[in-house]
């Protein structure tokens, strides 16, 4: 599932406006240190997945490698929570990450809340690559946390059906760095070239970016989308982590990685 693009563009706006006055009115902000709370596959989750083609059988091959799970009391009293899940392509087939819910339990296994607009990076994966489901959000009011909070994953994981033609991937350039204002996450600059023969729209070609800390854990991950572009043209972009997990900077980064894949909305 995707999130919608023109909503995000919207709560941006306003909470950048809000967490400028906050700024400008306190000089500073404040939260308290950060919980890890663990991470368990759901029943739910798909392990494998089969699609028949005319000559072939193929099987959805993966592996979980990498999880996070960190929430934590942000400046104005909200619970905020930053989950990933890392998928490596173990098969020979390109595979499509179809979609995925996060359910948050408590430690007796009660359902405390489901967030489905849990975002995907890159849409596909080729044999030997990473994605990620993601997703950085809050719990809401009424939840308690007395009784512990555990992050528990449902997704689907499909072969690819256009295979590696699915996969298309564009140059990235003049990258940059720098800690977000008011000291709320950070910020990656760059540009992308559309070195196809094909124009490009506004939701054809993704960009993410993932931020690793010294110890090789992911610290977030976050993406946007490239304005529209003609064959052989370029855009420039920027990633934020400003609305995921705003409580890293720059100096807590060991290592980042942008990469620029076309969409694929449905697996067609």
């Amino acid at each position: 599932m995707k999130k919608n693009v023109l909503v995000r563009s919207i709560c941006t706006i306003l909470a950048v406006c809000v967490f400028a006055g906050m700024a400008m009115a306190s000089g500073s902000s404040s939260s308290s240190s950060k919980e890890t709370g663990s991470v368990t596959i759901g029943d739910k989750a798909t392990k494998e997945t089969e699609e028949t083609t005319k000559a072939t059988e193929a099987k959805a091959e993966y592996e979980i490698t990498h999880t996070t799970f960190v929430h934590y009391t942000n400046s104005i009293d909200i619970e905020e929570y930053c989950g990933i899940i890392e998928i490596k392509n173990t098969g020979s087939s390109c595979l499509y990450l179809k979609d995925c819910t996060f359910d948050f339990e408590d430690d007796d296994g009660h359902l405390l809340q489901a967030d489905k607009m849990i975002s995907t990076a890159p849409d596909v994966i080729a044999p030997g690559e990473y994605g990620y489901f993601f997703n950085d959000g809050s719990l809401d009011d009424g939840v308690s946390l007395e009784n512990g909070v555990n992050l528990v994953p449902n997704f689907t994981v499909e072969v690819a059906r256009k295979g590696k033609d699915a996969v298309v991937d564009y140059e990235v350039s003049d990258l940059d760095i720098r800690d977000n204002d008011y000291g709320i996450g950070v910020k990656v600059t760059g540009r992308v070239a559309n070195n196809t023969s094909e124009d490009t729209t506004s939701l054809d070609v993704k960009i993410f970016a993932i931020f690793y800390d010294s110890n090789g854990e992911i610290l977030d991950v976050g993406y946007t989308y490239a304005d529209s572009m003609s064959a052989g043209g370029k855009a420039s972009f920027e990633v934020s982590t400003m609305f995921g997990n705003s409580e890293f900077s720059v100096d807590d980064i060991a290592e980042y990685k942008v990469i620029a894949r076309k969409t694929l909305l449905y697996n067609l």
